[in-house]
């Protein structure tokens, strides 16, 4: 019987490595965007003007 499943010899076990280093790579970009992105922010909130203070 013919599978087309992937999870067969050699291949299978190189698909399996690659999906699961690609899953890896997405999470860490993801929390590099999160960890960037409050960082951003923090500083945008640093440098807004005060809304009690006038301007000089």
């Amino acid at each position: 019987m013919f599978s087309l499943s992937p999870a067969f010899g050699i291949i299978g076990f190189l698909y399996a490595a690659f999906t699961i280093v690609m899953a890896g790579l997405a999470v860490y970009a993801l929390v590099l965007v999160i960890v960037f992105l409050r960082l951003r922010i923090a500083e945008l909130k640093r440098a807004a003007p005060r809304k009690n203070e006038p301007l000089t």
